[in-house]
């Protein structure tokens, strides 16, 4: 008798259980999850502070490159020879140096094509054999006696065992001596396109020449050697140094690069000289060399091959271009300082178009003053932008935009691949392990500019960019995932709209634009030619806005934690009683946000109600009283549509809902 009592209770617990699930779903809220007594941050040490600034003891290593190189048009070989000096400025002795091989992806079998994060169309040639072909590297001991080195490749890396151990504070010059075929038809999978390529025009191949040299793995004192693959979605993470670059070829060709041209007399006509002089000064854009002039002869020195020489100080790495089919303009930038540069645009005579390539010295201009004035000064000499197959690539002083875009994605390509400059050419994050910390930093600082510009000519990326609701569905990935962990059609929603939507929120409705600007701009500062992690960032914003945000970075970047905040109950005073009607919320899901309510008396009268978001501390369940008396008729969380509120069905009570009335 008494178990069937106990089965028939169990039965009448569970019936109301399930009828109470059904009625009021349960909230996924943890708020110890969100705000813990301690921190998911590192505890700071003396390379890198607590406050997110570098450390007293930081330190990283250097690179200094002296290259040159030939490019055989016919065959489409680069051949180069390079003069590497490495400072080992780390704190211990070094037996042997790790470098990164990129263009070994286009060997058959790489690790990025066999993972199908490079891609190859069927027009490649069977016969293509990418990769790099080292002929010998050549290192000196401390008796500068020179020796052949020992080395092993590893897919994109090789490893250089050294004869004695690189002490701290010491340098090693050595030298090696490589050759590649240019990959054509290859392209990384997350937005089908490749990295470096060659674009077929009526009046000449463009080399968009990049990942053309063996480069130094990052050696730092978070990771130590810093060796990830190059397989397609993740790219670079490269260290800082100067580079003396020597580029010979076919003088028919006009060269653009990432640094200071130091010959302009030996490569350059005497008509071209003059206007490259004159372009550097102007307001307004001067053709160096007109599209009548592509196809003339005598638009080129005379010489069968010109060497174009070109300086570059600290930067992480270098990149150039070459065709015989360049329209090439150049405009004088002014920069909040005072210092003027070189805008550079390059580009065949089918992108000679007035909602396209003619104005791209527009462009350039507008990126370079505005990011200048709001954020951190541009550091070159000059910028770049050339015509290609890319579709969008960034280089320090250099990018490659697509030959074919118009209009607003025209604009918002130039303004994205320039806005690269800050980060990661300055701000030096790690793109192999966290592309976000460049691209959706980035695509933040563009969205702004591109409000801006011209009185809001463009909009920027929304043609796109998914509904905000997209941004936080169950199956994307954290923004904290590795970029080559990012399924391909996750990568732009994830790592750029996704980040550049959260900061906007960040800095205009949750610490405001003030505290925030100050803070990024301080970021920039203490990181510019160093090595931020994301730590680093997260800490460096919580010190600077003197907020601590753990909840937010925990929420949205380490997880992908959706938000819905919900209107339960209200409590209106009985009829005819003057007195405050009670208003019940609860947060539903596992990330928290400031609660804006707006409420609406019966009288008409309206109220407004801006909670910070420590009122979740205490749980999930949030209860207040209005600030007036009187019965109220509705009564709207978020009436803006500011926060990603992931369930707007239950954003809104106006009384036709479950409520009660006191007695």
């Amino acid at each position: 008798m008494n178990r069937i009592i106990a089965i028939f209770c169990l039965f009448i617990l569970l019936k109301t259980t399930l009828v109470q699930s059904q009625e009021q779903p349960k909230s996924k809220y943890i708020a110890s999850d969100l705000f813990s007594a301690s921190s998911f941050l590192p505890i700071g040490n003396s390379y890198r502070s607590a406050t997110g600034e570098p450390g007293p003891a930081y330190w990283q290593n250097r690179v200094d490159y002296k290259i040159d190189v030939t490019l055989d048009d016919k065959a489409e070989v680069i051949t180069g020879t390079e003069t590497i000096i490495y400072s080992n400025n780390s704190p211990n002795e070094l037996s042997f140096l790790w470098l990164q091989m990129d263009q070994n992806v286009y060997k058959k079998h790489s690790k990025g094509l066999d993972s199908k994060l490079f891609l190859t169309s069927q027009a490649t040639d069977p016969k293509f054999e990418g990769g790099f072909v080292i002929e010998s590297v050549m290192l000196s001991n401390s008796k500068a006696a020179q020796y052949e080195g020992t080395y092993s490749i590893h897919d994109t890396r090789m490893k250089i065992e050294l004869q004695e151990p690189l002490s701290s504070g010491k340098q090693l010059s050595f030298q090696v001596k490589y050759s590649y075929k240019f990959p054509r038809n290859f392209r990384n999978a997350d937005f089908n396109v490749n990295r470096t390529d060659i674009l077929s025009t009526k009046n000449g191949d463009i080399y968009s020449v990049a990942q053309w040299y063996p480069r130094l793995c990052v050696l730092d004192d978070v990771n130590g050697w810093n060796t990830l693959p190059y397989l397609g979605n993740g790219e670079f993470y490269l260290e800082y140094g100067n580079f003396d670059v020597n580029i010979t070829l076919p003088s028919a060709y006009i060269v653009e690069a990432s640094g200071d041209l130091l010959n302009p007399g030996d490569v350059l006509t005497p008509s071209q000289l003059e206007r490259w002089n004159k372009a550097k000064l102007s307001d307004k854009k001067v053709y160096i060399q007109t599209a009548e002039e592509v196809t003339q002869v005598a638009s080129r020195p005379s010489k069968p091959f010109c060497t174009w020489k070109f300086k570059l100080t600290s930067a992480r790495d270098f990149a150039w271009t070459a065709s015989k089919s360049f329209v090439w303009e150049g405009i004088g930038i002014s920069l909040p300082s005072g210092r003027k540069v070189l805008g550079s645009s390059l580009y065949p005579i089918e992108s000679k178009l007035a909602q396209s390539w003619e104005r791209s010295g527009e462009y350039i201009k507008f990126t370079l003053q505005n990011f200048s004035q709001t954020w951190y000064e541009y550091p070159y000499n000059k910028a770049v932008n050339v015509a290609s197959n890319l579709d969008g690539m960034e280089y320090p002083g250099l990018v490659f935009c697509s030959a074919k875009d118009k209009g607003n994605m025209y604009w918002a390509v130039v303004n994205h691949e320039l806005g690269h400059t800050w980060f990661p050419m300055i701000v030096g994050s790690n793109e192999r392990r966290y592309a976000w910390m460049d691209e959706g930093l980035n695509a933040f600082m563009d969205n702004m500019a591109t409000r801006e510009f011209n009185g809001g000519e463009f909009i920027g990326y929304p043609e796109i960019d998914i509904p905000v609701e997209g941004l936080f569905a169950d199956s994307l990935v954290p923004i904290m995932t590795r970029p080559d962990v990012i399924p391909g059609n996750e990568v732009y929603t994830v790592q750029y709209q996704k980040v550049a939507y959260l900061l906007t929120l960040l800095r205009e409705h949750i610490v405001g634009k003030e505290r925030f600007d100050f803070a990024f701009r301080k970021y920039i500062r203490d990181w510019a030619y160093k090595h931020p992690t994301p730590w680093d960032f997260f800490s460096s914003i919580n010190n600077s806005t003197g907020e601590d945000l753990n909840w937010f970075w925990k929420s949205m970047f380490l997880e992908n934690y959706a938000l819905d905040q919900s209107v339960t109950k209200i409590i209106n005073p009985a009829k005819g009683q003057i007195g405050k009607a009670i208003v019940i919320v609860e947060n539903m899901e596992r990330a928290a946000m400031p609660l804006q309510i707006e409420i609406t008396y019966e009288n008409g009268n309206k109220e407004f109600h801006n909670f910070p978001v420590e009122i979740w501390e205490q749980g999930s369940v949030y209860k207040f009283t209005p600030d007036s008396d009187g019965a109220i008729s509705k009564v709207a969380i978020d009436p803006k549509g500011i926060f990603p509120d992931r369930n707007i069905t239950n954003n809104v009570w106006d009384g036709k809902q479950t409520s009660l009335r006191g007695n």
